[in-house]
């Protein structure tokens, strides 16, 4: 186990500024309005980003003609794309939070630019090539991590507490529930006839969710707190960059874990809209099902909360790994004819486990971040949360994109109605036994999580006398 605390002894008078600071706590300073209105621009930005990997490759198969293979190259060479942006994003982000700078102004850019481009990726013309689905979707992705890498390091920013740092992450989890809520819903209203996912729907949506995002961002700008500034005392250089990444244990500890898991998350999302539709024929009742799903797990977050109050963060996200894991296994068993709501309990098992993934894994970046601040007197919040979402992006892109190549290589079919032996075998393999060895592969790196709830309240007395 790593001592998070021998690396930040100093001298003997850090006790004595540790016990003065003892009797100061952040939480004070943050209101749960606050917490809301720093979460309000997210349920916009997932009410357009959660379809990017569950629903919108479909549409382009199933009613625009592009083949899976050419799906699966579009989606791994936007996941190259973002290994180009996304600790950028984070290292300016940084620069210009330290040179005296809003995180705000990152997530209104990004906001705001990436709804505006969902009105070509969404509603595209009729005769739809490879390029114009990958071109768009390098815009929407770019735009997209200009706003969400900002976001999540401020959210980390807003307190050194452990707890409450749990608690801004899990009303951004809810928040982003209720945008991906409001996207699952739309086939359901009486506008449409058949209640799938169609063309109409996704032009629809364009204008729904540019509403959500203004109206978020607005709230946004007026009300939230600008977040907690810990004094960093070391001039920035490419050394103490780098030295930063790979002599943190802990963060290498997290990285691992979160991208097997980002592997194994991209695969279901990759093959979880052709599993239900094409192979079980249950595409009228997709969206009822993701809605309801996301409702449950929206509703599960104060649950995942009282779980973190009694154990720890790493405690409560490997038993989210363990219900994912258990989903796979019945998902394999599963076959075309079973009652309906057999692979509807197990989406909403796989979206418990979403829920409980993000709050989880985002607040112990964010007590990571503080461990970096700490060792290495520099803040990298906003590099360390875009290399997360790097390898988060990376992980569901190969992900996704190793998941439909697999499957179409077997020969499955989306627009057929009957499936090859051979064709199903490659579903079960991309969609069950690859994401469950990557699931248990990242719960090993989950519970060598050194940062407990006692170690980070050192972390954070020592943080605390800097300021």
């Amino acid at each position: 186990m790593v001592n998070v605390v021998s690396a930040s002894t100093e001298s003997a008078n850090d006790s004595a500024k540790d016990l003065a600071a003892a009797g100061r706590d952040t939480r004070s300073d943050l209101t749960l309005p606050g917490i809301v209105a720093y979460s309000a621009p997210i349920a916009g930005l997932y009410f357009f980003y959660a379809p990017m990997w569950s629903i919108v490759p479909g549409v382009y198969a199933k009613y625009f003609g592009l083949k899976l293979t050419s799906i699966a190259t579009v989606v791994l060479l936007i996941r190259l794309f973002d290994g180009l942006i996304d600790t950028t994003i984070g290292y300016l982000s940084d620069w210009h939070r330290t040179a005296g700078g809003s995180r705000k102004a990152w997530v209104f850019v990004g906001g705001l630019g990436s709804a505006a481009i969902c009105y070509f990726l969404l509603e595209p013309p009729t005769t739809t090539t490879t390029a114009y689905y990958l071109i768009w979707s390098m815009a929407y992705f770019l735009l997209f991590t200009i706003a969400e890498v900002p976001h999540l390091t401020w959210g980390g920013e807003l307190t050194l507490d452990y707890h409450r740092r749990a608690q801004v992450f899990a009303v951004r989890v809810m928040v982003s529930r209720w945008g991906m809520i409001a996207f699952y819903a739309l086939p359901l209203l009486p506008l449409y006839a058949s209640g799938e996912y169609t063309p109409r729907v996704l032009r629809d949506a364009v204008y729904v969710g540019a509403v959500m995002s203004g109206v978020g961002i607005v709230w946004m700008l007026l009300a939230a707190p600008q977040g907690v500034a810990v004094k960093t005392v070391r001039e920035d250089s490419w050394r103490l960059l780098v030295h930063s990444l790979v002599a943190n244990k802990p963060l290498q500890l997290y990285f691992a874990a979160f991208g097997c898991l980002g592997l194994a998350g991209g695969m279901w999302f990759g093959l979880i809209y052709f599993y239900l539709d094409s192979y079980l024929g249950l595409g009228s009742k997709v969206a009822m099902m993701f809605l309801i799903a996301t409702v449950v797990a929206a509703a599960s977050t104060p649950l995942w909360m009282r779980l973190i109050r009694r154990t720890s963060k790493s405690t409560v996200w490997a038993a989210g790994v363990a219900v994912f894991s258990a989903q796979l296994l019945g998902a394999l068993f599963v076959r075309p004819g079973a009652p309906w709501w057999i692979p509807f309990i197990l989406v909403i098992a796989a979206n418990l486990f979403f829920t409980c993934h993000d709050v989880a894994a985002l607040s112990t970046l964010g007590d990571i971040v503080d461990y970096g601040k700490l060792k290495f007197r520099k803040d990298r919040g906003a590099t360390y949360f875009g290399f997360n979402i790097l390898i988060f992006k990376v992980g569901l892109g190969i992900g996704g994109g190793l998941s439909i190549g697999i499957t179409g290589l077997f020969g499955f079919d989306p627009a057929s109605a009957v499936h090859s032996g051979a064709s199903i075998l490659g579903l079960k393999v991309a969609f069950v036994a690859l994401p469950l060895l990557f699931a248990l592969i990242g719960l090993v790196f989950i519970l060598r999580t050194p940062i407990d709830p006692r170690r980070h309240r050192i972390i954070r007395l020592r943080l605390q006398s800097r300021r």
